[in-house]
């Protein structure tokens, strides 16, 4: 337990002293007035606390674990919480796991299939919905268990690997917990595009 609030007070001063440095870079900004640019769809505070705990959590958890269900259901509860969505809610009030994401989001009539992550149309299209608010998800197809992260508010950035723009993304990562990552390029999370889908919910 005291590794845990130990761990969550570190977060929580990592978020208060990148908050003081953008509260700087925003007064230095307002000083020099620059041509008009394109408005940048950042993390908001509360989210990027919010993803900070979670993965902290995380791999307490699995580094704590003594069976393979332990903290199956902290992806869906991630994502449940971080979309303030219901899809992936369990009948007992809990969270449904992990395994059932991608039948979930197949079968639902709520959820748009944008498409393939090789297109960069898609990509556009799932960074777009993500910084509308909307929750978008990045699933690996090939296997039914197969690597989920979410798309968050961002920009699109060059990943040399899959030679594409790719959205903003945040993952918690079940086969290796330490891998886990938020504010990050999709690429962070699958080696390459093939077989990643994206989806929307509408």
């Amino acid at each position: 337990m005291q590794k845990i609030v130990t761990l969550i007070a570190a977060v929580l001063l990592l978020v208060a002293c990148k908050n003081d440095t953008k509260s700087k870079k925003s007064t230095s900004q307002k000083e020099t007035p620059a041509k008009a640019e394109t408005k940048e769809v950042t993390l908001p505070t509360n989210q990027e606390q919010f993803l900070l705990t979670t993965i902290a959590y995380f791999k307490q958890c699995k580094a704590e674990s003594t069976n393979r269900n332990d903290c199956r259901n902290s992806i869906t509860k991630m994502i449940t919480e971080f979309y303030n969505i219901g899809d992936f809610r369990a009948k007992d009030g809990g969270f449904v796991i992990y395994d059932s994401i991608q039948p979930i989001v197949k079968r639902s009539n709520d959820w748009v299939k944008l498409g393939a992550a090789s297109n960069q149309e898609v990509l556009d299209k799932a960074q777009q919905a993500a910084n509308e608010g909307k929750a978008t998800l990045a699933i690996d197809v090939s296997e039914t268990y197969g690597q989920v992260a979410m798309i968050i508010p961002g920009k699109l950035t060059k990943s040399g690997s899959w030679n594409l723009q790719v959205p903003n993304a945040a993952a918690l990562v079940n086969y290796d917990a330490e891998k886990s990552f938020m504010d990050k390029s999709l690429a962070y999370a699958f080696k390459s595009a093939e077989n990643i889908v994206l989806y929307s919910k509408k």
